[in-house]
């Protein structure tokens, strides 16, 4: 969902937006030689249409900002830019066919995208055929990564890192708890994010006393609700989607079950979470890639501060993490070819191999699979009726408020 641009900027106005988007581009001299094309499969319509379109802004906002700094240099020349965007209509089949088209007719050697994980499952192997390199913005599962790819990347936390960073924000707090329920959704995600958050709260010394699915969509939790109730854990965590996680709060209260903390992968970050629940929303954490208020120590390009005012100046409205991945994505390829000094696929790719780059999306470095292995999942809370980022400690705005006092106190 795009956050509104005056829940962040205040009053300040668009002319002083513009003033803090940094030099002028007047103040670089323009790129002079052949330019760089890049594709990008990007899901502009059907089911993912809102991240794509979210993406698409992301890489034009990229390419504008290269460009207006001179473009990429390649041995002391700036050369322009240039991003062949195409839909792949949030369909697997046509990402596959769209990443062929970009590779064999447009002749883009490199790749951005896709905008999630489906559809990167379909294209990445179209373009490891092609020994292409491939940034996708959109792609966290462990199942994409396992595959052995060498020319796949991505900006993106590990999906089986999703719920980490809940876990070590509990148990920062005082007093700490001792003990975890998860539930999750049946879908393969889900049942993948529950299991991997699983292992690693018993291996942070956190005892697991319960362990509960139930089916993709369903309406009536409370049985795995009562059945998490009745183990009587600190700590109730669930791996699933935006309305499993309204109504996991809604039932949860009718049944006054009430643990220290409740965490989901997804569901409080977005507004909708909150207007459904209004009070009953406060205390509940969910997990992010990036928001704007996130304060990334960085090596390149803009803070995320000063990054979400620049977006809003040129597209009306704030960036999301579909965005800022999208822009984050753009500027590794930019580094990686600028440090290959070179547009060929095989040392774009080594160089992307060996990158370590600190943005204001979080730090970028790959592991041996393609994952961005060390970038935190950030932690986001409802407070007083707002998401406010509460974890990691060095990034977030605000402190964690815990634990929970209770349904009446909210």
């Amino acid at each position: 969902m795009r956050r509104s641009l005056f829940a962040f900027a205040g009053l300040i106005t668009l002319s002083a937006l513009l003033a803090a988007c940094g030099p002028s581009p007047a103040a670089f001299p323009s790129p002079i030689g052949p330019a760089v094309n890049v594709g990008a499969v990007v899901s502009l319509t059907g089911s993912q249409a809102d991240g794509g379109q979210m993406a698409k802004e992301g890489y034009l906002f990229c390419q504008d900002w290269v460009n207006g700094k001179g473009g990429v240099t390649l041995r002391g020349v700036g050369h322009r830019l240039n991003i062949d965007i195409a839909d792949d209509q949030s369909r697997p089949s046509i990402a596959a066919a769209t990443t062929e088209q970009l590779i064999s007719q447009m002749h883009d050697t490199l790749l951005l995208g896709p905008s999630n994980d489906a559809t990167t499952a379909k294209a990445a192997p179209v373009a490891e055929q092609h020994e292409v390199p491939m940034i996708s913005s959109g792609a966290s599962s462990d199942a994409i990564f396992n595959n052995g790819y060498h020319y796949l990347f991505s900006v993106l936390a590990p999906r089986s890192r999703q719920l980490e960073g809940v876990i070590d924000m509990a148990l920062a707090q005082n007093p700490r708890p001792q003990s975890v329920a998860i539930i999750n959704a049946s879908d393969s995600i889900s049942a993948a994010v529950a299991s991997a958050t699983a292992g690693y709260a018993q291996a942070q010394g956190l005892n697991v006393i319960y362990g509960g699915n139930y089916p993709s969509g369903v309406n009536d939790l409370s049985g795995v609700l009562g059945a998490a109730a009745g183990a009587g854990a600190d700590l109730l965590i669930e791996a699933g989607h935006l309305s499993e996680s309204v109504r996991t709060i809604q039932q949860a209260k009718q049944m006054n079950l009430q643990p220290k903390l409740f965490g989901f992968s997804d569901g409080p970050g977005t507004a909708s979470f909150a207007a459904a629940l209004h009070k009953a929303a406060n205390y509940a954490v969910g997990t992010t890639q990036w928001v704007p208020a996130t304060r990334n120590r960085i090596s390149y390009f803009l803070d995320s501060f000063h990054y979400s005012l620049a977006y809003a100046a040129q597209f009306g409205h704030l960036p999301d993490e579909h965005a800022a991945a999208a822009t984050a994505a753009c500027l590794t390829l930019e580094v990686a070819i600028e440090a290959a000094n070179s547009t060929i696929p095989r040392w774009v790719r080594d160089a992307l191999a060996i990158t370590d780059l600190n943005t204001f999306f979080g730090e970028v470095k790959f592991d041996d699979r393609g994952a961005n292995s060390v970038k935190p999942v950030y932690v986001e809370q409802v407070q007083s009726g707002r998401t406010v980022l509460v974890w990691p400690p060095n990034v977030a705005s605000a402190r964690p408020r815990y634990p929970d006092p209770g349904w009446a106190k909210r």
